[in-house]
């Protein structure tokens, strides 16, 4: 590859892409670089390949997510050289992974090496590295969004929070000094906003607790989340899979964690580390969960915020009372 690093050193080489995935977090943590330990540029954490127009998910995005860049468009050396673009001399690549079937060819070498039986079918993870659109001569300016107005942050949050009420039930109860989930009633408690330093940190907090709001079976039945581990470690990961959920939500709505927030789970740090190191995979399951949390979370908001346009409102009414033909 010309002009570009891609990170390929001995080391990576000798590491699975599991446990490089696991390092690079892990890293990060302790550096407090991770997207829910500071505040960071919403592009970040909105990660997408403009070459295919999708958008980086589940791990992906954590790992995009850590580099802070301002421009969301992430894409392989090939796919910029194939549309006439080159990556910047002496620029690195960030390492992403995807889950691919083998070739007949690769998948009997490996079982061979293995000593195994020759598999019909095998995927495995593989690693790839894509570059950052500021990183690519040649690029055209980042598109700006056409027509429609933006939702405030604060607005758009409390549409969450509607959508969650109406359609799910939850209650959301103000009293006390302590922000948290209650599953067996299906309750958010949170202090009154006064007692938090700002808007925005009442908001981050109670995006985090309807994160763990999932957990119920009225919403996506994650229960065994807390059932498979026990103790201070169950409720640590799930602290975890909340944590990710809430800054992938935190990039959608405008609604960033403060100082605050952020000191609040910062005890379950070393906790994560741990599990981490011992079982690389708690990532890619915390990351997986964290963005069908989200993604829930979002799809309720929406269709909660379309049906009660007027506009829809009164469509729907003149439908059902229209006389059948």
């Amino acid at each position: 590859m010309k002009g570009a690093s891609t990170n390929r050193d001995s080391e990576a080489q000798h590491i699975d892409v599991k446990s490089q995935v696991a390092l690079t977090i892990i890293e990060a943590m302790k550096q407090q670089q991770t997207p829910w330990q500071r505040p960071w540029n919403g592009a970040s954490m909105k990660p997408m390949n403009p070459t295919t127009g999708n958008s980086y998910r589940g791990i992906n995005r954590v790992l995009l997510g850590l580099s802070g860049m301002p421009d969301a468009r992430w894409l392989t050396y090939q796919q910029a050289a194939a549309n006439g673009w080159q990556v910047k001399k002496g620029e690195k690549g960030r390492v992403i992974v995807k889950v691919v079937e083998l070739t007949p060819d690769e998948a009997n070498n490996q079982a061979a090496e293995e000593g195994g039986e020759k598999p019909e079918k095998r995927m495995v993870l593989k690693r790839y590295y894509v570059f950052n659109a500021s990183q690519i001569d040649g690029i055209p300016p980042m598109p700006v969004p056409e027509g429609g107005q933006e939702i405030e942050p604060v607005e758009r949050a409390e549409s969450i929070v509607a959508a969650l009420k109406e359609k799910t039930g939850l209650l959301v109860v103000h009293q006390g000094q302590q922000a948290c989930y209650v599953p067996s009633r299906d309750q958010i408690l949170m202090p009154r906003k006064e007692a938090f330093h700002s808007t925005y940190d009442y908001y981050a907090t109670l995006m985090h607790e309807c994160g763990h709001s999932t957990l119920h079976e009225k919403r996506l039945d994650r229960r065994d989340a807390l059932g498979k581990r026990f103790g201070d470690e169950a409720y640590s990961l799930e602290e975890l899979r909340a944590e990710i959920s809430s800054a992938i939500l935190a990039a959608e709505t405008g609604i960033a964690p403060g100082p605050e927030h952020i000191a609040n789970h910062a005890a379950y740090l070393n906790s994560w580390i741990k599990s981490i190191q011992n079982d690389p995979m708690v990532i890619f399951s915390a990351a997986k969960d964290a963005q069908r949390m989200a993604d829930y979370l979002l799809e309720l908001e929406s269709q909660y915020r379309f049906s009660n346009r007027p506009d829809i409102k009164e469509w729907v009414r003149e439908y059902d009372q229209a006389p059948a033909l």
